[in-house]
């Protein structure tokens, strides 16, 4: 089986067990290149500070990628006749201002949310795809929390990052410290990390510690 049939069928599986999550199940690589050219083509179309992105659906045994015109912050389990596991979207380019590297507190919330039916998020950003995995489905954040407040983890993933050094993002370091500040919510709610260029299969940078 090639990389990315063997990423669907990961994906299918996780969607059914969520043992298939845990960290000693977990894929070396994913791969998403068979759709590269349409997340590229997102993000080129993608106006200054616009996340465009869509849901991520399994339907008739592919992956599915249903058009919408801002990608939402929560979703059913069932989207448009397929099974939702996750999202995509983009952080574009901003001549005018900051543009994240990596997760934004915002990002990390949505995902996090006790409600999410989905296991997968995918984002496009400086040229890199990222994909964020819920491999502990027991560590989330209350649902209302988040609707009450999508930038609740905003004060200190900016706090983290200060102390790392950096206050503005053009501060040397910023992007390292940006980044670093994102993964603590990776190492405190057992989030696996791929990364790689979208063209080709994501290496697994980063896998949770063992827990449940």
């Amino acid at each position: 089986m090639s990389a990315s049939e063997l990423t669907l069928l990961w994906l299918k599986l996780a969607a059914d067990n969520h043992l298939m999550r845990h960290r000693d199940h977990l894929p070396n690589r994913l791969d998403f290149s068979n759709h590269a050219a349409l997340f590229l083509h997102t993000h080129n179309r993608s106006l200054d500070g616009a996340e465009l992105g869509f849901p991520i659906v399994l339907r008739e045994g592919r992956l599915w990628f249903p058009e919408e015109l801002a990608v939402q912050s929560r979703y059913s389990a069932f989207v448009d006749g397929g099974r939702f596991v996750g999202r995509f979207h983009v952080h574009p380019p901003n001549p005018n201002g900051f543009s994240a590297p990596f997760f934004d507190p915002q990002d990390l919330a949505c995902a996090l949310r006790s409600d999410n039916p989905g296991f997968v998020e995918l984002l496009l950003a400086r040229g890199r795809l990222f994909v964020m995995v819920r491999s502990n489905p027991f560590l989330y954040i209350a649902g209302h929390h988040v609707d009450r407040n999508p930038m609740l983890l905003a004060d200190q993933h900016a706090e983290i990052i200060r102390r790392l050094g950096s206050k503005e993002p053009s501060d040397p370091g910023y992007d390292e410290h940006y980044r670093k500040a994102g993964m603590y919510y990776f190492r405190r709610y057992g989030l696996a990390l791929y990364e790689g260029d979208p063209r080709g299969p994501l290496e697994r940078v980063f896998t949770p510690e063992a827990g449940w």
